[in-house]
Formats: C-alpha cells, sequence, structure tokens
C-alpha cells in the first residue's frame, strides 16, 4: 500500500546521543499512533526503512 504523507516539516532529536528519533510531516491521517497537538503525524525514526533523494519509506 502507497500513501504519500506529505513533505517533512521537521525533526526530532535526541541531543546527547546526536540521534534523530523521528521525523514530522504536516497532516490529519489516522493511520499511525502519535500525533501532535495540530495532527501533525509523527514517524519514529525505527519505522524509517529507507532514505532517498526524493522519497522516505516508512513501515506503518
Amino acid at each position: 500500500m502507497e500513501k504519500d504523507f506529505g513533505f517533512v516539516q521537521d525533526v526530532c532529536a535526541d541531543l546527547e546521543n546526536g540521534t534523530i528519533t523521528s521525523i514530522i510531516v504536516p497532516g490529519s491521517n489516522k493511520l499511525l499512533s502519535m500525533f501532535t497537538a495540530n495532527n501533525d503525524i509523527v514517524i519514529q525514526w525505527q519505522n524509517i526503512k529507507c532514505i532517498g533523494d526524493d522519497v522516505i519509506l516508512v513501515e506503518i
């Protein structure tokens, strides 16, 4: 199943370890379990399977 969530709006990072913990895309999709107050979709880093030049593949 393919779904276009949109563009990465922001990232969350663990500054102590220097690692990215999640990416944030705008939207109101209810397939993912964690949302911010304004319905942004938070995709945990461990769910990202592949990052390309113009696409990020995630497992949901």
